[in-house]
């Protein structure tokens, strides 16, 4: 955990509970974030769940202090932040390496996201050998119970630009194998986060620094709705040249309009990938279902 120091651009009325608001810049890694305020009352203890980007807590007004996984005391005055760094998240529902705020005083405190650039780049050769890389990590400590480990997302499509991020599935056959895996992984330095909003897809975390390549590794149950997604859309687009091309202009372009906001990125792409995956269902046979839509 760091402490950072920022200045607010804007002061928001506590009436304004629940919105997100811009702040000035943070003395730290990390430009841009989005705000969230929360009144605390006197004697509050409050604890949040880090979930896919660095969560934090500010003191704007009074005083309080937090603690993180290794249970140092930080405390915190106004205009002063609190950072988790990628090692103390945890996965929902679990008190591991939970960080409390403590309020000393009446004041507002407000929860952060930094955001970061997303990048997208150009197809390289480099990413099918960046997968192979992890997999050699991976693969020994789950092959008794999984059955593959497959290569998704935009990394695994040859000719299309992508963020330089590995996407992989460890497969196994059904629902008993999911416990065995997660408890593996553990074995190896990976931490259980849950589903993150997307069922039947569970996600982990390296924890600490990794020499691997960059890399978000799931865990589904062959031919589920999360698995099939994951590789209809990847078999479709190394198919088709046209839908390649569509979404990969449509990611630079998302790329350059999110100002670091990874959901922003996201719920730009929705649109044209529940249209990609429809038709991909459609030609493999596959019953329809229905897709989240931003602008519903």
């Amino acid at each position: 955990m760091q402490i950072y120091r920022f200045d607010l651009e804007v002061s928001i009325p506590v009436s304004q509970f629940g919105s997100s608001f811009s702040i000035g810049p943070l003395t730290g890694p990390g430009a841009n974030a989005r705000v969230q305020i929360m009144h605390v009352p006197t004697g509050g203890l409050i604890g949040r769940h880090p979930t896919t980007v660095r969560q934090l807590f500010a003191v704007v007004a009074g005083s309080g202090w937090v603690t993180g996984g290794d249970d140092v005391r930080r405390e915190l005055g106004p205009g002063y932040a609190a950072v988790w760094e990628p090692g103390e998240e945890h996965a929902a529902g679990s008190d591991e390496g939970l960080t409390a705020v403590c309020v000393e005083g009446t004041f507002e405190m407000w929860a952060m996201r930094i955001t970061r650039e997303i990048v997208v780049e150009e197809y390289s050769e480099a990413w099918p050998a960046w997968f192979a890389q992890i997999c050699d990590v991976v693969w020994p400590a789950v092959s008794d119970v999984a059955l593959r480990i497959d290569h998704v997302g935009s990394t695994s499509v040859p000719g299309l630009a992508a963020k330089p991020i590995i996407d992989m599935d460890i497969v196994v056959a059904d629902e008993r194998g999911v416990q065995p895996v997660i408890e593996r992984l553990s074995g190896i330095g990976y931490r259980w986060r849950g589903e993150l909003g997307v069922i039947g897809r569970h996600s982990f975390k390296s924890i600490g620094e990794s020499p691997l390549p960059e890399h978000h590794l799931y865990l589904v149950v062959e031919n589920n709705r999360a698995h099939l997604d994951h590789w209809l859309l990847r078999d479709l687009l190394r198919s088709d040249a046209e839908a390649r091309e569509r979404y990969a202009a449509l990611k630079r372009q998302n790329a350059a309009d999110s100002n670091g906001d990874m959901d922003r990125y996201v719920a730009k792409k929705a649109k044209l990938v529940a249209e990609l995956l429809a038709r991909a269902r459609a030609q493999g046979g596959w019953p329809p279902v229905d897709y989240w839509d931003p602008e519903a």
